[in-house]
């Protein structure tokens, strides 16, 4: 039984990596994707691929660390499908510099991003799933949201929130 098959599935962080990787194996399994990530080239390419293929996929240009985008990306994803099933939260940075460089601004980009862009999709994402009584929330985490690794203090930190 394929319980992806027609699901609706919104992935953040969707442009490369393990967000993409996700996308196109969902697509395989019949899945309706809305792709969302700031790179919108890298999307339109993949959601290219993807109806290549027969899958069904769109794209929204997306910055998880403004809730106004995040409202946005709900909203038109069901404007296109009607509803929404699950929300994948995958959109993440990970620079790497020890601690004394105080990278400040790398730091902030880490929250934002990996802690508040979560909380902004969860914000926007949660009055329907309640309203339908139905919905899935995945996020990325990371072995590093658990165990210390050099130069990754404030990464870690952000994984763990989502851990």
């Amino acid at each position: 039984m394929n319980r992806i098959k027609g699901k609706v599935v919104i992935i953040t962080g969707a442009s490369s990596g393990i967000g993409e990787a996700t996308a196109l194996l969902l697509a395989e399994k019949g899945a309706k994707l809305v792709l969302a990530a700031r790179r919108k080239e890298k999307l339109a390419e993949i959601v290219t691929t993807i109806r290549e293929k027969n899958g069904e996929a769109v794209y929204k240009e997306t910055d998880v660390t403004k809730p106004a985008d995040n409202q946005a990306l709900i909203d038109y994803a069901k404007e296109i499908y009607g509803k929404i099933d699950v929300i994948f939260l995958n959109a993440g940075i990970m620079p790497s510099s020890p601690l004394s460089a105080l990278k400040t601004e790398e730091w902030d980009q880490m929250i934002d991003i990996n802690i508040k862009g979560v909380l902004h999709g969860l914000a926007a994402v949660l009055p329907d799933f309640i309203s339908q009584k139905s919905g899935q929330v995945i996020a990325t985490s990371s072995v590093a949201g658990l165990k210390a690794y050099p130069n990754a203090a404030v990464y870690g930190a952000t994984k763990m929130g989502c851990a």
